[in-house]
């Protein structure tokens, strides 16, 4: 193949370079993703259908993605070596990109927009933040449907700049919305308590790292897409970030096994001094649930969803005993 293809008149490195970065990337991540899906169903949690239903939907779509994106990535640079015009075939990128990358990132989005339904309280919040994700998901398809019908590859960032600049910009800005709403409203659920403060520290650290991540790359592809013309350095991010947002989800809802785990550590001492046996403990854990009581109050986890306590309610003294309400909110 020469140095310059001939046409477009483009280094072949401009395009054979980020191809070769992207699908590694790409099967990297969905390796990474597997890991997270093989631990998510061996912790066998017992989460409603809904979520699950969401979970094994996303690594199903990602998987179809990444067999998609293999057989793009044979064509491309096997079978088409030597050929420009072959090297710039569509193929099956105008789905396994912009379309799976907007639904994947758009139902991970409105999932989100749920949960902060459940903490905030506030259906309009939480229908403003799926309004802007069904709308980045749609611009998304439109922009496949648009590179579908034109069929012109090295003129994509002219032709369809608008509708990307929807796309990725949309989806920035709604990881950035999320992610400070979701570190707000669980600041507010604080309460003094030394574990269930850290597990909120931890959880909002997992929420900035994984929505800031999402929100950086969408910013990076859409750079690139607009500032470099007729190259595939845009391909690199874009063969990312389907599964970045799948990876985010998944680490999240496996992050409540540590975060259970830990408050197991904290608390087990505490109650086999009170007098539990380990039997007991053992029969709790068995059925999802620990209860840990210490001195007058008592706190119940639930490793099916992480339940905090949204106030504390204090012990009222009785004749003889004191004896406090469990306490939980759902949050992830």
């Amino acid at each position: 193949m020469s140095e310059i293809c001939a046409v477009e008149g483009v280094p072949v490195i401009q395009l054979v370079g980020p191809l070769v970065l992207g699908y590694q990337f790409n099967w990297a991540l969905f390796g990474v993703l597997s890991v997270q899906m093989y631990i998510y169903h061996q912790a066998k949690m017992p989460d409603g259908r809904f979520v699950k239903t969401l979970v094994y939907g996303l690594y199903l779509l990602e998987t179809v993605q990444t067999i998609l994106a293999t057989h793009d990535a044979w064509h491309e640079i096997a079978l088409s070596w030597g050929n420009c015009v072959s090297l710039l075939g569509l193929y099956w990128a105008w789905l396994s990109q912009p379309v799976i990358s907007g639904i994947a990132s758009a139902t991970i989005q409105c999932f989100y927009a749920w949960r902060i339904r459940v903490l905030s309280k506030s259906t309009p919040l939480a229908l403003f933040i799926a309004a802007i994700a069904l709308m980045q998901g749609s611009a998304a398809i439109a922009e496949g449907i648009s590179v579908l019908v034109t069929q012109n590859v090295p003129g994509t960032q002219v032709d369809t700049f608008k509708i990307t600049t929807v796309w990725l910009g949309g989806t920035a800005a709604c990881d950035v919305i999320i992610a400070s709403l979701m570190v707000y409203f669980l600041s507010r659920s604080r309460t003094g308590f030394r574990s269930t403060d850290s597990m909120l520290n931890t959880l909002i650290r997992i929420i900035v790292e994984t929505g800031m991540a999402t929100a950086i790359v969408a910013i990076i592809e859409l750079s690139m897409f607009l500032s470099f013309k007729h190259n595939f350095y845009h391909i690199v991010p874009s063969l990312m970030l389907s599964k970045l947002y799948s990876n985010s989800l998944l680490v999240l809802l496996n992050n409540r096994l540590t975060i259970s785990y830990r408050r197991d550590s904290e608390f087990t001492g505490s109650e086999v001094s009170g007098g539990r046996s380990r039997g007991e403990i053992d029969t709790q854990r068995s059925r999802g649930v620990v209860q840990v009581s210490i001195g007058r109050e008592t706190f119940s986890d639930s490793i099916a969803m992480v339940k905090l306590p949204q106030g504390a309610e204090q012990s009222q003294e009785g004749s003889g005993s004191g004896a406090s309400k469990p306490y939980d909110d759902d949050l992830v």
